[in-house]
């Protein structure tokens, strides 16, 4: 047994998922997702109008704008909103939507480690909220190396990060045969072995986090069908 900064037991555990849907008014979809203390607000609005430049002929333009909790954006958030654009288009049924724009704007709350992970989670979640036409759900995990121990730690806090060697993001779809890397983000130093190490690790953990999506859904769409019922 270990000792983790959460109180967490094992370097295996992640921390507790919230989410909630339909919160702001002003956007097509929006969720909130919370990963432990790490917390993210996204918004969706689209499909829409967009600029000349900036259409495509035959499928919908995707533009994903991070916003850190203090602060302005800097070259981090860039950095995240390039990864994410990339995580995001493909999970996007585009050619339904030609000619159009989709905007995302991810709102970090709070970063306890995991943002990024939590950012594609939010997405997804806001995108099914928004009405988006998607094949299928993206779900993604943060995993560390420890410099000290060298053991793979699953979902590390902040405080956990300040001693890790390497950081690996990976986000996955949900079909049932064998799941496509959509993201794969890594940082520091680690070798080819465990770098694979790190993917089957979160591969292995993910089906915890598209559970969690599928019943957040589930439950939003209830809510609903009560509300039409009590009317």
């Amino acid at each position: 047994m270990v000792k983790r900064p959460d109180r967490r037991t094992e370097n295996t555990q992640l921390r507790a998922f919230s989410a909630s849907q339909n919160l702001l008014n002003q956007a097509d979809g929006s969720a909130k997702f919370d990963l432990g203390e790490t917390s993210v607000i996204v918004s969706v609005v689209g499909p829409t109008e967009v600029q000349l430049r900036d259409e495509k002929m035959d499928e919908a333009t995707v533009e994903v704008v991070v916003r850190p909790a203090i602060g302005v954006p800097t070259t981090t958030e860039k950095l995240q909103e390039q990864l994410l654009r990339t995580a995001i288009e493909p999970i996007i049924l585009g050619g339904m939507m030609p000619r159009t724009l989709v905007q995302i704007v991810v709102q970090i709350v709070k970063d306890d480690g995991s943002a990024l992970a939590a950012a594609v989670n939010g997405i997804t979640l806001a995108l099914l909220d928004a009405g988006i036409p998607m094949k299928f759900m993206s779900a993604a995990l943060t995993c560390m190396i420890d410099r000290t121990s060298h053991d793979i730690i699953m979902d590390p806090t902040k405080e956990e990060l300040e001693n890790a060697s390497s950081i690996h993001t990976f986000a996955f779809d949900n079909l049932n045969t064998t799941p496509h890397v959509l993201l794969s983000n890594s940082s520091g130093q680690f070798s080819q072995e465990q770098y694979f190490e790190c993917h089957d690790r979160c591969y292995e953990a993910i089906d915890k986090v598209q559970g969690f999506l599928r019943v957040a859904v589930e439950s939003k769409k209830e809510k609903e069908y009560q509300q039409v019922v009590n009317e």
